[in-house]
């Protein structure tokens, strides 16, 4: 069994490594099973195919961005230092996997409801520490916030509004490494803003 572990962990890896680099249309499970010396038919043993293997490949990046993301979070000092942290990190890593995150090439605009799962996963991880980040700075004097839940909703969702919009002006499905800038730039503008409308002071 823990041999099994190890091989799915390595082509997993082997497949993030291609997948980044090339995109998921570019890549084929033949150059994946050549990067490690492993044939075709054993991929397929712990893959049925090259989509299930992608979203394995996001579950195991998104598990690696989120301990990140706790472990940097932890050494803020404010809250409002912890949620740029959040954005800072997010933005740092969908720069560095973009090819990732362009899967719309081949899965089309819909997504299937693994990946769906997955990413809902990964908005609900935001939530939970953004709210965590927000309780922090109430218990510490840095914010006054009457209802917590609500305001993470809104401000996630606010930050979710830029992202829409400059998709909307540009009929894109995915961002193009120019405009996730331009996100990241407002978003952390308006976070900036909203934090400051919290403070205690």
């Amino acid at each position: 069994m823990e041999n099994q572990d190890k091989k799915r962990n390595l082509i997993i890896n082997a497949a993030l490594l291609r997948f980044a680099h090339y995109g998921l249309a570019k890549t084929t499970m033949t150059d994946i099973a050549r990067d490690i010396s492993f044939s075709k038919a054993l991929l397929y043993y712990y893959f049925p195919d090259k989509l299930s293997l992608y979203v394995s490949v996001i579950e195991h990046l998104m598990h690696t961005i989120s301990k990140d993301i706790l472990k940097s979070v932890e050494k803020t000092s404010t809250c409002t230092e912890g949620v740029l942290m959040v954005l800072q990190k997010r933005q740092g890593y969908i720069q560095k996997y973009y090819n990732l995150m362009e899967f719309n090439k081949l899965v089309g605009p819909d997504l299937p409801d693994d990946l769906h799962e997955k990413f809902s996963r990964a908005r609900a991880f935001e939530l939970k520490i953004i709210a965590s980040l927000l309780r922090r700075g109430v218990e510490k004097g840095e914010f006054q916030v009457e209802n917590i839940n609500l305001t993470t909703e809104v401000l996630v969702e606010a930050l979710s509004g830029i992202h829409f919009n400059i998709l909307s002006r540009h009929k894109n499905i995915c961002p193009s490494q120019e405009q996730f800038k331009q996100i990241f730039i407002k978003e952390k503008f308006l976070a900036k803003i909203f934090l400051s409308g919290l403070s205690a002071s």
